[in-house]
């Protein structure tokens, strides 16, 4: 064990994780990260958004959901948010999102911030995470501020190994007439190389 965290804790989630899931083409596309945050969402929910920026998260929330109670976390203390560290946070709530965040995170950092995820959650509650999906030739490779890559089931292993389950992972993008019929024409290509087109991921996973 190094720097507090139990690799061998790690690597058990990740092989069980890429025993269960299937291949990336596979794996179901939804049209965006709020979509399945919209999805799980109920009346009376308390939601806290990590790295929430400009809380444009709660905005989409009220026109899609009804009431829910929104609280917003980032370390930019130039914008309003309702926490800046996660240790200041003294409350649970029934879903926790991150979105886009982890890739911006070294690994442990990423590892400890799942744990410390899963102590916020009420039993039953539900964490969303989103990120690139490096299955994709360049979507990662893009930004020069990202620091981790996370492959799917990499992803979902490190979900397991901090305690979560029944976890779920979607595939984003926003698919047009066009992009659908360029998936299906270069379908065989994709499986043989193990490569995706879609730019995004999205791990749901319970406490």
């Amino acid at each position: 064990m190094a720097s507090g965290i139990d690799w061998s804790k790690i690597r058990r989630g990740r092989d069980a994780a890429s025993k269960s899931l299937p291949k990336i083409t596979k794996i179901p596309i939804v049209k965006s990260n709020r979509q399945v945050i919209s999805n799980i969402l109920k009346n009376g929910d308390a939601i806290l958004d990590i790295g929430a920026n400009n809380r444009s998260l709660e905005k989409y929330i009220r026109s899609v959901t009804g009431k829910v109670s929104y609280f917003s976390l980032d370390i930019d203390k130039n914008l309003a948010h309702d926490y800046y560290d996660m240790a200041a946070i003294d409350r649970k709530f029934d879903v926790i999102v991150a979105l886009d965040v982890i890739e911006h995170m070294t690994l442990i950092d990423t590892v400890v911030l799942f744990g410390r995820i899963h102590e916020l959650l009420n039993p039953s509650g539900r964490v969303v995470i989103s990120t690139p999906n490096v299955c994709h030739p360049v979507r990662f490779w893009r930004d020069c501020t990202h620091i981790t890559p996370y492959r799917y089931d990499e992803l979902a292993g490190l979900l397991i190994s901090a305690g979560f389950h029944d976890i779920k992972i979607y595939r984003i993008k926003d698919m047009k007439t066009k992009d659908k019929l360029r998936s299906w024409i270069s379908r065989p290509l994709l499986r043989l190389l193990d490569i995706d087109f879609t730019p995004g991921i999205a791990a749901v996973a319970k406490t």
